[in-house]
């Protein structure tokens, strides 16, 4: 079984320069009726939601531009707002922390024939695990619609051939 991934990417080779597809993108985010709004610096663009549309699983858009051999690669990476992603990322380490200490614990407890009470920290760690996997993927539906929406703009930009 494979997990989905809990930061959604996409990739996009062009022949079209990735200094004009940031100028489309400058252009776009300038009209006031843009759905987001975006930061733009040297081959990196960070499009997000409005924060009067935006709520706690709003994704955000970063794209890596990379050119060589007269082509542009895109790389499009969705994943929540840094808040919200250090909230996860702290979880995650605590959860695998807690894990890691009864583990250690347990092990000890076993090795000197005590009762190994300890290793129920590990199944309690497994299931926080779980439940912030799941948490994290029940936000990404949350923030569906939002991510269309953030890939639909980008599209735009894009010359068509």
């Amino acid at each position: 079984m494979q997990l989905k991934p809990l930061r959604p990417k996409f990739i996009i080779e062009t022949e079209v320069s990735g200094e004009e597809i940031q100028e489309n993108l400058r252009q776009l985010l300038n009209d006031p009726g843009a759905p987001c709004v975006g930061t733009i610096a040297n081959h990196y663009v960070i499009l997000s939601i409005p924060e009067k549309d935006s709520h706690f699983w709003s994704p955000r858009l970063t794209l890596d531009f990379h050119s060589e051999k007269g082509k542009t690669r895109i790389v499009g990476l969705f994943g929540p707002r840094p808040m919200v992603w250090t909230l996860f990322a702290g979880f995650y380490l605590a959860a695998i922390f807690l894990g890691f200490v009864g583990l250690m614990w347990g092990g000890a407890q076993w090795s000197l024939g005590m009762p190994a009470h300890a290793l129920w920290l590990v199944a309690i760690s497994l299931v926080a695990l779980i439940i912030a996997y799941t948490s994290a993927l029940i936000g990404q539906k949350l923030g569906e619609e939002q991510m269309h929406v953030l890939k639909e703009f980008f599209d735009k930009s894009l010359p068509t051939a």
